[in-house]
C-alpha cells in the first residue's frame, strides 16, 4: 500500500528562477530523454493530482544536469471544490540534488486558462521542445477523461464545443463531482464558473491531437475510459506507444512511485503500467483496475482486417444493443463504451475472421491487464480496446462518431 504522505507543494520547494539560458542543441543528436506530466486538475481531482506530484518527488528525480528531464505542468484548483478563486499555472523542471527536491520555473500561463485549452497544450510543448530540441519525449496527461467522445456529452447528453461567446445555459453541465461511488478520474474536464454555476471545459481527442507539436515515444492517459480504439487510432502519428484504460480510473491514479520506469534511456512502459495493475490488483485498493499499452505502428493493420468484417458483418453488429451482453466497460447509462474483439465475437465473425482479428490485436498490444471486475462490473471477455457499438448511441452521435480518423479508415458508421 502506498503511504499517504504530506503533500509538497511546489510553492514551498526551493524555486530556481532566472536561470541561465539553455544552449542550442540542434546540431546534437537526440540524447536527452524528457518525460512531461501534464495535469488538468481545475476540478475535483485536484488534491489527487496534487499528490500524485508529491508522489513523484518522494521517487528517483534525475539530478540537474543529467540528461534525463523530468518536467510537470500543472493547473490546480485551490481545494476540490473551490474552483472561484482562480490560480497562474506552471511548467517546472524537477530534479533532485544533494537529496534535496528543486523546482526550476520554466513557463507561467494566465489563471484566466484553461489547461483543457488545445492551445495552452500546444504552448507548454512547444516550450518543452525549444528547451529540449532533438530530445526524446514522453507525455503523461491526468486528469478527467470521457475517451472519445465529443465535449460535454457524456455528463449532459448532449455537446457544445465550450465556447465563451456562447449563453452560459447552452454549455455542458459540469456534473463529475456529484457523480455516485468511488471518485474516479472520469481526458480533459476543468471547471468553469459562470453565473453561478459550473461548466465543464473539455477538448476532443481531435483538437488534442492536432495541439501535440512533437513526437512521442509514449503518450499515457491517467484518466477515464481512454482506452478505445478510436483514441489509439487518433494518435497513431502522434506517439509510438499508448497506453490507457477501456474502464474508469480510480482517482488516485497511477503508482507514480515508480515514475523512473518513464525516465530512462529505454523506457519501460509495459513495466509502468504492470506495477500500476498490482498496485491495484494485489494491494489493499478497490480492486478495479484495466490498462493496455498499444503499439501504434500496428494500428494501420488493425484498421485493414476491421474495416473488412465491418463490411462483411455490418448487419449482424448494427443488430447489437446494450442488451446484447456485449462485454461493457462504462457505469449508469454511458453506454458508448465496449469490448472491441467481443463486439465482433456476438456478431457471429468466423473462426477464420477471427483468427485473423486476434493476430492483428496481437501486433499492437504490448501489455494488457484486467481485474475480474470493475466497480462491479465483471470483466470477462477482454481485448485490451474498447469501442463504440453503433446500435447503442444515436444519430447524433453517429454523425460525431464519422469524424474520427477510425471511422474513416474502417467506415464502422456508415
Amino acid at each position: 500500500m502506498r503511504i499517504k504522505t504530506t503533500i509538497l507543494l511546489i510553492a514551498a520547494i526551493a524555486v530556481l528562477c532566472g536561470c541561465m539560458k539553455e544552449p542550442d542543441r540542434s546540431k546534437y543528436p537526440r540524447e536527452e530523454f524528457v518525460m512531461v506530466f501534464y495535469g488538468a486538475g481545475f476540478n475535483n481531482l485536484s488534491s489527487d493530482i496534487r499528490n500524485n506530484l508529491s508522489v513523484m518527488q518522494e521517487g528517483d528525480l534525475p539530478f540537474r544536469n543529467s540528461k534525463h528531464r523530468l518536467l510537470a505542468y500543472t493547473h490546480f484548483s485551490k481545494s476540490d471544490d473551490n474552483f472561484t478563486d482562480l490560480t497562474k499555472s506552471h511548467l517546472v523542471h524537477l530534479y533532485k540534488d544533494f537529496g534535496i527536491v528543486h523546482a526550476d520555473t520554466l513557463l507561467t500561463v494566465d489563471e484566466t486558462r484553461s489547461a483543457c485549452e488545445p492551445d495552452v497544450l500546444r504552448e507548454v510543448l512547444e516550450k518543452v521542445a525549444e528547451l529540449y530540441p532533438n530530445a526524446h519525449y514522453g507525455l503523461v496527461v491526468s486528469s478527467h477523461g470521457t475517451g472519445w467522445l465529443p465535449a460535454g456529452k457524456y455528463s449532459s447528453g448532449s455537446y457544445i464545443q465550450f465556447s465563451k461567446k456562447k449563453p452560459a445555459d447552452s454549455l455542458p453541465i459540469y456534473s463529475h463531482d456529484s457523480y455516485y461511488g468511488p471518485k474516479v478520474k472520469t481526458f480533459g474536464a476543468e471547471v468553469e464558473v459562470m453565473n453561478g454555476k459550473r461548466y465543464s471545459r473539455e477538448m476532443t481527442i481531435q483538437s488534442m491531437a492536432a495541439a501535440i507539436p512533437i513526437h512521442l515515444d509514449y503518450l499515457l492517459f491517467d484518466a477515464c475510459l481512454m482506452g478505445g480504439i478510436e483514441v489509439a487510432y487518433e494518435f497513431k502519428d502522434v506517439a509510438d506507444k499508448v497506453a490507457f484504460s477501456p474502464t474508469e480510473v480510480l482517482s488516485e491514479g497511477f503508482d507514480y512511485s515508480v515514475i523512473s520506469d518513464l525516465i530512462g534511456d529505454s523506457p519501460n512502459i509495459d513495466a509502468f503500467c504492470e506495477r500500476y495493475f498490482d498496485y491495484y490488483d494485489k494491494g489493499p485498493r478497490e480492486h478495479s483496475a484495466t490498462i493496455s499499452v498499444v503499439r501504434t505502428s500496428g494500428l494501420d493493420a488493425l484498421a485493414t482486417v476491421s474495416k473488412k468484417l465491418f463490411s462483411n458483418y455490418r448487419s449482424s453488429i448494427g443488430s447489437l444493443t446494450t442488451f446484447s451482453g456485449v462485454q461493457r466497460y462504462y457505469r449508469s447509462d454511458h453506454h458508448w463504451f465496449f469490448d472491441f474483439r467481443d463486439i465482433l465475437a456476438k456478431a457471429m465473425v468466423s473462426g477464420e475472421e477471427m483468427a485473423e482479428l486476434d493476430a492483428a490485436l496481437a501486433g499492437c498490444i504490448s501489455y494488457k491487464a484486467a481485474t475480474p471486475s470493475f466497480l462491479g462490473i465483471a470483466i470477462k471477455n477482454y481485448s485490451g480496446l474498447s469501442m463504440y457499438l453503433p446500435g447503442a448511441g444515436d444519430t447524433q452521435l453517429n454523425e460525431f462518431y464519422k469524424t474520427l480518423a477510425w471511422n474513416k479508415a474502417t467506415n464502422l458508421v456508415e
